[in-house]
């Protein structure tokens, strides 16, 4: 779920499916009807906004050993980190999300329902939303944020705010209901219209939104995209949808699967440009597109592989993996993956092997829940990745590394780090007890 400041959090996954006026569109012969209320309508709620987070001096005033250790800890780290200015304890459960974006940081929290914007220099709150429906996708460009309601028997709703004011910009109401683990995806594109996908009448659309008023532009349906996980644009004029979700991967592939699951749809019309294609019981994930390469994980029986395509859908090389269950995200044209022989970088154009490097099978070296894909760049040649016992700063270009040390509780989960959250202003980390969010230093 991508999206910003300096990459915070790629490939971030979401989406939807929109509509404004009563659409019929003819595309290879069917006619795809999407409808909206004629009325206008509002989305979320706007609410009062509340920080989950505590400043120095409200830690200071709501003591707590485990948060003050952590605080303690990333005080001493040093560059790119700098003092501790916000903070807030709690009992495992994953109960904090923080997403750092150009604007601001997203915070989420399972105790209440909105979604709460931080602003970017004070993390003092900005605005809040009060989704209508318990589960909800979300998506953030520099100017917009856009907002789904998904529930199984209300029809869905996208809406888009302004990131400054949390101001509704335009809401509308479509002819979808997505059930829980059904598909939903969104990409932002250049000019600020919206590519969503969401399931219809049990297949799978693919639509393009205009940014400025939430009509749609086209609506085409999208079989040959499996479960879309990935949306993207791979250049000017293409976008490619594709792919199942990455945890899928480590699971065998029904003897059923195969036949085309990533395809590339123009830009102005969603008219197919090209499909890829692969054998019975193989499934494929789309990692995501750099440069002229888009690059996938597929995994045939108990055998994975990382493939990367030219512009056209052409093949142009395969690198087999270690293990069926393989991790992988692009930064900076080099692909990062994280296998059963450790991590790796490869060469996004050509495929070399930049650097590898094994990493310990214990004690238990990445935290439980941890996804290579889901952790923020601190700048374009630098990814932030937490373990069991330090943050580290991976270079992505040779695979060194430099660790900041965190607590330690014997064999408990107490400061293993869930997310990590990056923005020009602010380092945090979040871990099962505790989050803490730092300044950035100058040269961070």
């Amino acid at each position: 779920m991508t999206t910003s400041a300096p990459e915070p959090l790629p490939s971030e996954r979401r989406s939807w499916l929109p509509i404004g006026l009563v659409l019929a569109a003819i595309v290879a012969g069917l006619v795809v009807i999407v409808a909206t209320r004629p009325d206008p309508i509002d989305c979320a709620t706007s609410t009062r906004a509340r920080s989950p987070l505590l400043s120095t001096a409200g830690m200071a005033a709501q003591p707590d050993p485990r948060l003050n250790t952590l605080a303690s800890a990333v005080d001493g780290w040093g560059p790119p980190f700098g003092k501790v200015e916000a903070g807030v304890g709690y009992d495992y459960g994953q109960w904090l999300h923080l997403y750092g974006l150009a604007g601001g940081v997203v915070a989420l929290t399972k105790d209440n329902a909105a979604v709460t914007l931080l602003d970017a220099g004070s993390l003092k709150p900005r605005w809040a939303l009060l989704p209508s429906t318990k589960r909800i996708a979300w998506d953030a460009s520099t100017k917009q944020f856009a907002l789904l309601d998904l529930d199984a028997a209300q029809r869905t709703r996208v809406a888009s705010f302004d990131v400054a004011t949390g101001k509704q910009r335009w809401c509308i109401d479509l002819n979808s209901k997505q059930r829980a683990g059904q598909p939903v995806s969104t990409a932002f594109l250049s000019d600020g219209d919206l590519m969503v996908a969401l399931p219809l009448d049990g297949d799978l659309q693919l639509a393009r939104v205009a940014g400025a008023n939430g009509r749609v532009l086209w609506s085409v349906p999208a079989k040959s995209a499996a479960r879309a996980d990935f949306l993207g644009t791979l250049n000017a004029t293409t976008v490619i949808a594709g792919g199942v979700e990455e945890y899928r991967l480590a699971q065998p592939p029904p003897d059923r699967s195969g036949g085309a699951v990533v395809t590339a749809y123009a830009v102005k019309n969603g008219s197919t440009v090209w499909t890829w294609k692969v054998p019975k019981a193989t499934i494929a994930h789309v990692v995501g597109v750099s440069g002229t390469r888009v690059v996938i994980s597929v995994r045939t029986g108990a055998q994975s592989a990382l493939i990367a395509l030219d512009q056209h859908g052409k093949e142009v090389w395969r690198r087999p993996q270690h293990g069926p269950a393989v991790e992988a995200t692009l930064r900076s044209d080099v692909a990062i993956v994280h296998s059963g022989n450790g991590l790796a970088g490869y060469d996004v154009r050509t495929g070399r092997v930049l650097w590898s490097r094994p990493i310990p099978t214990e004690p238990t070296y990445f935290p439980y829940g941890f996804t290579l894909d889901q952790m923020p760049s601190l700048d374009a040649d630098h990814l932030l990745v937490p373990t069991t016992t330090a943050l580290r700063i991976l270079d992505v270009h040779t695979g060194t590394d430099v660790g900041y040390p965190l607590p330690t509780d014997g064999i408990n989960t107490t400061y293993w780090p869930y997310q990590l959250l990056v923005t020009p202003d602010q380092l945090g980390v979040v871990t099962d007890t505790g989050a803490i969010v730092a300044t950035r230093s100058t040269g961070g």
